[in-house]
């Protein structure tokens, strides 16, 4: 098995200076999707006490963090909780802001499996500067609810000093498994 799992960079996508990270090659090879997913449980396992492991759920933000979230969820036997876009959870939404490197937007989850759980793992395919993380961890703390661990596919290498910039993720423990 290759060291990069099928990912591929896409230059200049999808503004100019902003290079991609293609997740098709992974996804379209059943032995890396099923490795990775592997690993994202053994880091979860790892890096999580034990005591929070069961007391956990995983939220995980539309669209790429679902492809991870809900099998990790499901191999762990945890429950998932969604980040969908605006308009999106029929029912009691909490409606939050999202800002990234491209643009501010709501955000939300359904309330009431927010309110379900104190502790969560953030799941997502790429870190880049951090700032949709950020955002996720200021609105479910509002809430009182707290993400112990965030676990990403990768990180943009290049963009590590804006992340260590971010003062939304001071403490917060971050690993990704490629």
């Amino acid at each position: 098995m290759n060291n990069n799992y099928g990912l591929a960079i896409v230059k200049d996508y999808p503004i100019k200076g902003v290079n991609f990270i293609d997740i098709n090659g992974l996804l379209a090879t059943p032995k890396y999707f099923t490795a990775v997913i592997e690993k994202f449980c053994e880091t979860i396992k790892n890096n999580l006490p034990a005591d929070m492991l069961g007391k956990a759920a995983i939220v995980s933000p539309e669209s790429r963090g679902f492809v991870f979230g809900a099998p990790v969820a499901a191999k762990l036997g945890l429950p998932l909780l969604l980040i969908r876009k605006n308009g999106k959870i029929p029912n009691h939404p909490y409606i939050f802001r999202i800002t990234n490197e491209y643009s501010t937007y709501d955000m939300e989850m359904d309330s009431d499996l927010l309110a379900a759980h104190d502790h969560f793992v953030y799941i997502d395919d790429i870190l880049a500067t951090g700032q949709t993380l950020g955002s996720v961890r200021k609105a479910v703390a509002k809430k009182d609810k707290k993400i112990e661990l965030a676990v990403h596919l990768t990180a943009v290498a290049d963009l590590k000093s804006l992340r260590d910039e971010n003062a939304d993720l001071n403490g917060l423990p971050t690993k990704e498994i490629i």
